[in-house]
């Protein structure tokens, strides 16, 4: 298996031009898309290629893919500064949600804390069920100027508070959250810290040590730069044992031997994360986050973030000068790779309620420049692939349509 350095290197001067060319479609198009979908670099395709051709010979093998399967827990792992037996693989953010949610022996009057209007509807509904199933009262802190209030989140904290839900990086208008606060008050209080990393994670630099973070559910498919279907679960040490799974399946069970055996009425779940992995896993997901994480690392987040940081106020400021209503964040530590314009309503993904802004969304598509709208907001996500001449090209086409 390949090597990586550790997760924070930092090259002195990544070949920024060599990292595009690792992903066709950056050159194909201009995709600023990452809100919903990352790329597929050469090296990730040509893994999952031939793992396919495996599958398809019967030529997979057992030694082998322990091998990955323990790489791959290991990279996730330095990505977020975890420990390897804290990491889970689930096939999504809403799997890895509900593994938590439904672990604990929820009391009627305890309550969770969460924004619900800048969360992604997956993590709302499930916490509405557990108010409608289980009487939880659900605690629905108002987001402040776009973005999550931390301190006010930390203020609905109480002692019956269970858990507390937040995204790194929200859904839509696409602001950092400051983790560590709400982190903090759910310590000191005895309550579960629960963050959705999809937006963030492979992009921006997220730790669950400093930000006292103690469940983390990401997919692959957007910043990890992998396939739909393959998902982590980060469950902190300290919890494990507290939570008892209710999708349940030999791979959580504590025993030896081969997978399909059957040891006896008497067992208890593994002592690690995996207690929380439900049958056969997602190879072909796995082979790809193998590739795609590793060559993060190799990169490095510090050097991705910092790049991206500068294309999207680089982009946000220019946009701004050409009188579009460019959302802001309310202080420089929630600014993110996302830049999203208009205003935020609960519409769909078809349009913004703005003629003007659809006829620029319009434009853009003519061009083939890749983006989305969310929530009546146009947004645009940058990652290491992007460069300066994708900015320069959207400011070009909204120079045109600003007048």
């Amino acid at each position: 298996m390949n090597e990586v350095p550790d997760r924070l290197s930092l090259s002195p001067a990544p070949d920024w031009e060599a990292v595009r060319a690792r992903y066709p479609r950056a050159s194909a198009g201009i995709h600023l898309n990452l809100g919903s979908r990352g790329l597929l670099s050469d090296k990730v395709h040509a893994a999952v290629t031939a793992r396919l051709a495996a599958e398809r010979d019967l030529s997979t093998g057992e030694p082998h893919e322990e091998v990955m399967k323990g790489e791959v827990r290991e990279r996730f792992a330095r990505l977020i500064g975890a420990a390897p037996h804290e990491i889970a693989f689930t096939a999504n953010v809403s799997s890895g949600l509900n593994a938590i949610a439904t672990a604990f022996p929820w009391q009627a009057g305890d309550n969770v804390v969460v924004c619900e209007e800048l969360e992604h509807a997956n993590n709302v509904y499930l916490w509405q069920w557990l108010a409608q199933r289980l009487g939880v009262e659900l605690r629905a802190v108002p987001q402040n100027k776009g973005a999550i209030d931390a301190v006010a989140m930390a203020e609905a904290i109480d002692g019956r508070t269970r858990l507390v839900s937040a995204s790194a990086v929200t859904f839509t208008p696409g602001f950092r959250t400051d983790l560590a606060t709400i982190g903090a008050a759910a310590r000191a209080a005895g309550a579960f810290f629960l963050v959705d990393g999809v937006q963030c994670l492979g992009v921006l630099r997220l730790d669950v040590e400093r930000d006292m973070i103690d469940g983390l559910v990401t997919s692959t498919s957007k910043g990890l730069n992998g396939l739909r279907g393959q998902g982590f679960l980060y469950v902190r040490e300290s919890w494990i044992p507290r939570l008892e799974p209710v999708a349940v399946a030999r791979t959580g069970i504590a025993t030896g031997g081969h997978y399909s055996g059957f040891e006896g009425r008497e067992f208890k779940f593994r002592n690690d994360a995996q207690r929380f992995e439900v049958g056969s896993l997602n190879y072909l997901g796995l082979t790809a986050a193998h590739v795609a994480i590793g060559e993060t690392l190799e990169v490095g987040v510090p050097a991705i973030e910092q790049r991206v940081l500068a294309l999207s106020k680089r982009l946000a400021d220019g946009l701004a000068q050409q009188g579009w209503p460019v959302n802001r964040p309310p202080s420089p530590e929630a600014a993110s790779h996302v830049v999203t314009l208009g205003a935020r309503g609960n519409g769909g993904s078809e349009s913004t309620g703005d003629a003007k802004l659809d006829a620029f969304a319009a434009a853009l598509e003519a061009e083939g420049v890749g983006f989305s709208i969310r929530r009546c907001l146009m947004r645009f996500a940058f990652h290491m692939w992007n460069d300066e001449s994708d900015v320069e090209t959207v400011l070009r086409i909204g120079a045109r349509l600003a007048a």
